[in-house]
Parts: structure tokens; C-alpha cells; sequence
């Protein structure tokens, strides 16, 4: 009991700085991924609390004599889409981090396939050296926390598997062992095959940009969707020109990365202008080009300059190819109105009357310039 009412009294003593040390770690790795670009779920920091510690001693039989031979008083959890992901978090935990290898475990390859359960990767580690020479690092040389990396679905195995409750085998019925174990597999089927499905969608938007750069001419005509959006918009020279000006006219940057949910909002609009194929798309943009930039002279010249630190998205040049094609197609203002409306573009009826006048004014001074 001595030993337990040592590290306790430290545990009182330090947790503060338990609390700044795992925040860190957590900004630390947030600002990692974020540069190589890896899209991750959630991660979340969290400080062992005190009756889950004296838990642990007691268990242990007083194995500690000290806090700090404790290595998950600290904890950082990181869940990502893909099992992929995963591997690629953990090369990167091992590249900035000191792991201490022996009390890290990659429990995938430690679990007995004939056993229920889901795993992730546990690594312990502590700040490398040149982390340390940092002056807001410096306090945490010598400690230690624990990254636990996961898939979204390992990590809903996990959370449910805590709510009801069972720790151990033992503790549950065999036919509910059984439910269990077909969910365990059913939950790494599925991670396989997001896993795959994402694989295909990288490998298919390759194929088409490459195609596209070869000569855009000989691709076959195929119905729109977000992979031969994307595909056009960064191979399409007038498309990338159109963006590239309007960068220059907003003065703002175009950011290059795009959520997936923009370009569904762009086939949307596509789709309520009949804009259904590639084919199609990449005429509208011969088309427009001229008059979508000249719309987007008159209206981001005149934008509100407080907005002006917010990236443009790389659809924006479709985005007035659209509103070029309402024009050209001779649209009035209700039917413009219609097309904001329904696109949930402008705050409110009054905001969408006012646009739609000026992009038919827009329009008839560049008609009349032609």
C-alpha cells in the first residue's frame, strides 16, 4: 500500500502537467498528419483518472514504485477511415517519436484469430531529442504517454464492446461468443473493403487524369461524377487558366485540396443546367470561359475585402461556367432565381433578386461588347 500511496501522491502532484503534456502530443500529431495529408476521423488526448490508476496498482501488486514507470498515464488516440491509414500513422509515430519498443504492441498480430475482438496499434513513446530543445517541450523530458491507432470500425467494435460491458471470454455466454465473433469478422471484412473501394477510386482517377493529359480527345464520353470532376478541373487547360485569373481578380489563393461533398454541390448545379457527360462539361467550358471570367471580374472586384483571407475552391471556375451558361442559354431572372434557389446559393429571396439582376446586366454589357 505504500508503493500505491506514493505514485498516487505524485499522480496528484503532476497531473496538471500530465494534462499540458498529452494536449501537446495531440497538437503535435494533429499538425503531422495534417501536412502529410492524411485524413484521419479524430484524435482525442485524455489523462488516466485517479480510481482507474489505483485500479491499475492494485491489480498490479504494487509492481510500481514511481509515476513515471507507468507509461499510459497520458493517452492519445488516433482513428482514421482506412486500415492503410493505420500503417501510415505508425510509420509516422515511429519517425517523430522515441518508441519505447518494449512496452509498444501492435495487437493485430498479437491476437488469436480463433479469439473475438478488434485491435489497434499501441505504441508508447516520449518526445525525441529535438522536440526537447523546444522551450514548450523542455518540461517533458522523461515522460511518456501511450498512441493508440485505429480504424473508425475498430474503434465502434471497441466502444460497444466496453458498453456492454465484457472483458474476458469467460464473462460471456457461448452463443454470444459466437455473435461475436461473426461481428469481429464481419467488421474486418468491411475495413478490407472501404480499404479497396478507396484503392479503386485512387487508381481510377490516375487513369483518367493520365488519359486526359495524353490527349483529352480520345477519352470516351462518360457520365459525370466527383472522380471525372476532379479529373477535368486539374487537367482541363481553360478550366485551370479560368482559376488561375480568378485567384488573381479575388486575390485570394485557390486551395488545391477539395471535400468531396463541394463536388457533389458542383454536379448538382451541373445536373439542374443538363450538364450530365464529360463531353459536355469540357464544350460548356469552351463556351463560357470568356464570360465566366468577365462575371467574376464584375462580382469578386466588388466583393466584400474581409473575405479576402478564405482560399477560393478549385471549383470555383465551374461555378461561374454555370452561371455563364444561364446567361447563354438566355435564362430570365426567375429562372436564374430557380437556379440559386434550388442550389441553395444566397442568403434569402431578396439577396437572390438582387444577384439575379446584376448577372443579367453582367451579361448584357458583355453581349453588347462582343
Amino acid at each position: 500500500m505504500a508503493n500505491k500511496d506514493s505514485v498516487l501522491k505524485q499522480y496528484d502532484q503532476r497531473h496538471k502537467k500530465y494534462e499540458r503534456f498529452s494536449k501537446e502530443v495531440e497538437h503535435q500529431i494533429r499538425c503531422i498528419l495534417e501536412e502529410e495529408g492524411i485524413v484521419y476521423n479524430a484524435i482525442t488526448s485524455r489523462v488516466k483518472e485517479r480510481d482507474s490508476l489505483g485500479k491499475k496498482i492494485d491489480v498490479k501488486q504494487d509492481k510500481y514504485g514511481d509515476l513515471s514507470e507507468i507509461t499510459d498515464i497520458a493517452g492519445i488516440r488516433v482513428i482514421t477511415y482506412y486500415d492503410n491509414d493505420v500503417n501510415r500513422v505508425a510509420e509516422i509515430i515511429e519517425r517523430e517519436f522515441c518508441v519505447d519498443k518494449e512496452n509498444s504492441i501492435d495487437k493485430r498480430e498479437a491476437l488469436d484469430p480463433e479469439k473475438f475482438g478488434y485491435c489497434s496499434v499501441h505504441y508508447v513513446v516520449s518526445m525525441n531529442e529535438e522536440r526537447l530543445k523546444l522551450p514548450e517541450c523542455r518540461a517533458y523530458a522523461g515522460m511518456k504517454c501511450e498512441i493508440q491507432i485505429r480504424t473508425v470500425l475498430q474503434h465502434a467494435w471497441a466502444e460497444i464492446e466496453h458498453d456492454l460491458g465484457y472483458k474476458s471470454e469467460i464473462a460471456i455466454p457461448k452463443d454470444i461468443r459466437r455473435s461475436f465473433s461473426r461481428l469481429a469478422g464481419l467488421l474486418e471484412v468491411a475495413d478490407k473493403e472501404f480499404q479497396e473501394i478507396r484503392d479503386f477510386l485512387t487508381e481510377y482517377q490516375e487513369k483518367v487524369e493520365t488519359e486526359m493529359e495524353q490527349d483529352v480527345s480520345k477519352l470516351p464520353d462518360s457520365d459525370l461524377d466527383a472522380v471525372l470532376l476532379e479529373a477535368i478541373i486539374n487537367t482541363n487547360p481553360k478550366i485551370q487558366e479560368l482559376n488561375r485569373q480568378i485567384g488573381e481578380i479575388s486575390g485570394r489563393e485557390i486551395d488545391t485540396k477539395e471535400l468531396q461533398e463541394k463536388y457533389v454541390t458542383t454536379l448538382q448545379e451541373l445536373n439542374f443546367l443538363k450538364i450530365h457527360t464529360t463531353t459536355q462539361l469540357n464544350e460548356r467550358i469552351e463556351r463560357n470561359a470568356d464570360l465566366a471570367l468577365y462575371l467574376t471580374d464584375k462580382i469578386l472586384r466588388n466583393d466584400d475585402k474581409t473575405e479576402q483571407a478564405t482560399a477560393l475552391t478549385k471549383t470555383i471556375g465551374i461555378f461561374y461556367i454555370c452561371y455563364a451558361e444561364l446567361l447563354l442559354n438566355g435564362c430570365g431572372k426567375d429562372e436564374i432565381m430557380q437556379y440559386m434557389e434550388s442550389n441553395f446559393i444566397g442568403r434569402d429571396y431578396e439577396d437572390q433578386n438582387t444577384f439575379a439582376e446584376e448577372l443579367l446586366r453582367y451579361g448584357q454589357e458583355f453581349m453588347t461588347r462582343q
